[in-house]
């Protein structure tokens, strides 16, 4: 059972990138983790690509109103991070990217700095999430 949570929700704009990163860092604080800590700048690293991941991606043309959640949960010393939003169609996952590729390596970021992540496909759209032990 989670000890602390937290949930937002964001449009489908850059923006929401940025006010993710801090929701993000203001609940690590909470929790006692000082945001130039290795494991916060990691975390905070990890829902960047998350983030920018869904509001990329998951946009839909001529639509408004669309949003994607983010959650995290503390339980003992590991972090949940889930970002979920309403776009179904292409699920993420690791791909070969060339030398001179200027895109594509965010879940190679999070496979790098994350204990273990996944895809859930949802009724509507999909959740990635991550989860990172603190300490380690």
């Amino acid at each position: 059972m989670p000890e602390l949570t937290t949930h937002r929700q964001y449009p489908t704009t850059n923006r929401a990138v940025a006010r993710a990163r801090s929701d993000s860092i203001a609940f690590l604080a909470s929790c006692g983790i000082d945001p130039a800590h290795e494991f916060a700048s990691e975390l905070v690293l990890v829902i960047s690509e998350l983030m920018t991941n869904a509001v990329t991606h998951a946009r839909v043309p001529g639509t408004s109103g669309r949003q994607v959640g983010m959650s995290i949960e503390k339980a003992d010393d590991v972090y949940r991070v889930e970002v979920r939003d309403a776009q179904g169609d292409d699920m993420p996952c690791l791909r070969e990217r060339g030398l001179h590729d200027t895109r594509g390596r965010g879940l190679v970021l999070v496979e790098a700095l994350a204990d273990s992540w996944g895809v859930k496909p949802e009724a509507v759209g999909k959740t990635v999430w991550v989860e990172k032990r603190f300490g380690r």
